[in-house]
């Protein structure tokens, strides 16, 4: 089944979802389970080689830049599937499987399940199990070797949850579910929404406005990284300016 829906997406304009996973072979040593970033031990192990291209200085903000990696990859196409398939690729990190590349980036995911229709539409009930499984143990392993609050690693995933959401609504998909979520301050249980509002206009209300991030994702730390167009940094600035 995870074939035949991927297979869909070939030769269009989102073929990068069929690219973004395949399927896990029996013996694949090169593939490292996710249950490996759920620990801060796990983490910090993953994410050596990558941590010792740079300087001890730079380690809080390279780790949110192997976030950004990780997260463009995983879950915008889980994302898309997910809207406009009806279907759950498998999230939970026992099913996910994880190639790096010679730099320690991520370079391709693979699904050890082919995983299972979207039981409950018109809902936030169909990303519980991305946050909850997925996510939050991600976002605070991540957050327990940068020294970094979770909330900028939780900012840094729903960017990418959002870019899925407006992959989807290219194809006319329905997409309700997806922006629900994004502007639910609370999920259905009650419990806080951390994938809540991950940008926002710099007028409230106003569309037209330009968006910044909710968190900085710390790439004015780093010489080779230009700073994001959105960091909420330049709107501080901003706002600084017009009040002098």
């Amino acid at each position: 089944m995870m074939l035949t829906i991927l297979d869909s997406f070939s030769d269009g304009p989102l073929d990068w979802v069929k690219q973004a996973f395949i399927p896990l072979e029996n013996g694949d040593r090169s593939a490292l389970s996710m249950t490996r970033l759920t620990s801060p031990e796990g983490a910090r192990e993953l994410l050596s080689t990558y941590l010792d291209n740079f300087p001890a200085t730079e380690h809080r903000a390279r780790v949110s830049m192997w976030s950004q990696w990780y997260f463009a990859k995983l879950l915008p196409s889980w994302t898309v599937v997910n809207l406009l398939c009806n279907w759950q690729l498998p999230i939970e990190p026992d099913r996910v499987f994880l190639r790096l590349g010679e730099d320690g980036l991520p370079v391709q995911f693979l699904l050890a399940e082919p995983g299972e229709a979207v039981v409950k539409t018109g809902s936030l009930a169909r990303f519980v199990n991305m946050i909850d499984s997925h996510l939050a143990p991600v976002c605070h392993s991540l957050a327990a070797i940068s020294g970094l609050k979770p909330g900028l690693y939780w900012n840094n995933a729903a960017i990418r949850v959002g870019y899925g959401i407006t992959q989807a609504a290219s194809t006319q998909a329905d997409i309700s579910d997806g922006w629900a979520l994004l502007a639910a301050r609370q999920l259905d249980d009650g419990r806080k929404n951390p994938l809540f509002e991950p940008v926002r206009h710099e007028i409230p209300g106003d569309e037209t406005s330009a968006r910044y991030r909710k968190q900085c994702c710390l790439r004015n730390e780093l010489c080779d990284h230009e700073i994001c167009p959105s960091c909420p940094l330049l709107l501080a600035e901003k706002r600084k300016r017009v009040t002098l």
